[in-house]
């Protein structure tokens, strides 16, 4: 089915999402391991981005009207989102490195960053959770085992790669907003890998209660302070923490967006605009950046890629 939007509804996520609220149900079936919330975002970041040609541009008479196939929606699910999908569960072993490693570096920065340790045990996992993502995507698709650096350092300096033993500079980005359209690199890349991830926002309080942690501290809880006259209260949260976090199993789902190659078009300077269907963007800092439509990610790709950087 065709749905025509205007200029003005394109600007408007709230509207998008209510021309498109009849075919997300039927978007999250053909996803498979995405929710609504979700396959909506995902969906959204196609569409500003015009993945394989989801909207056409006609001229009206004086004005312009963007029309969305459905159909091609899903055909970008089936072909695109799909085969690109990793999921990684609780036990996943470079997952667990992970997080060793986001708990130990607030230590290595406190005396530098004025930020609260649980703030930064956050963002660094959210920074490198791509790379866990990448490591699985090489296994599953090509066989290829990728070694992840896991070493902390406290010199600052310049970006050299995240991929251990490659010949090239790789910059592996990932994001939790799932609706981002833009890839990008550090000056001194030579590729930049981009990879949007389904990350839960109690990713942290799912992973102890995986390891029963939670379950213990939890249970100190209660035992120390059931004999209290006012403890209803905080029983209460007790039983709801426990039915919020241990409702649903933490599987952390990951779309590899695919790769590009740096060069000079593709390096933008602080203040440059880059415009999408639907708005304009404006860079924060030099680096390398692209559209999600310019990445590159066939298999034929891919394989030239891991050729080039071992």
């Amino acid at each position: 089915m065709k749905i025509i939007f205007n200029k003005t509804q394109l600007n408007s996520e709230p509207k998008i999402r209510g021309k498109l609220e009849e075919f997300i149900p039927e978007f999250k079936d053909t996803s498979r391991y995405y929710n609504e919330n979700e396959i909506f975002s995902l969906v959204l970041s196609a569409i500003r981005a015009n993945e394989v040609n989801i909207v056409e541009i006609q001229q009206m008479a004086k004005r312009t009207q963007y029309v969305i196939d459905t159909e091609k929606i899903n055909h970008w699910i089936q072909g695109v989102l799909l085969p690109n999908t990793v999921q990684i569960k609780t036990d996943d072993k470079e997952l667990l490195k992970l997080l060793i490693f986001s708990l130990a570096m607030p230590y290595k920065m406190l005396d530098i960053q004025k930020r609260y340790f649980e703030n930064i045990v956050s963002d660094v996992f959210k920074e490198k959770i791509g790379e866990v993502i990448f490591k699985q995507f090489a296994n599953q698709r090509f066989e290829k085992d990728i070694t992840l650096d896991w070493s902390i350092s406290r010199k600052i300096e310049s970006f050299k790669t995240d991929i251990v033993d490659s010949k090239k500079v790789v910059s592996i980005k990932s994001t939790d907003t799932l609706e981002s359209i833009w890839a990008e690199a550090p000056k001194n890349a030579e590729y930049g890998i981009f990879i949007k991830v389904s990350l839960p926002k109690d990713f942290l309080m799912k992973i102890l209660a995986y390891i029963s942690s939670l379950e213990k501290l939890l249970n100190f809880v209660q035992e120390k302070i059931q004999k209290d006259i006012t403890a209803s209260d905080t029983m209460d949260l007790v039983s709801f923490i426990k039915e919020t976090v241990y409702g649903d199993q933490m599987a952390i789902k990951a779309f590899t967006c695919g790769f590009f190659k740096t060069s000079n078009t593709t390096f933008k300077l602080q203040g440059d605009k880059l415009s999408y269907i639907g708005g304009e963007f404006e860079i924060y800092e030099d680096k390398h950046i692209v559209k999600c439509t310019e990445l590159k990610l066939s298999e034929i790709d891919w394989q030239e890629f891991l050729k080039d950087i071992y």
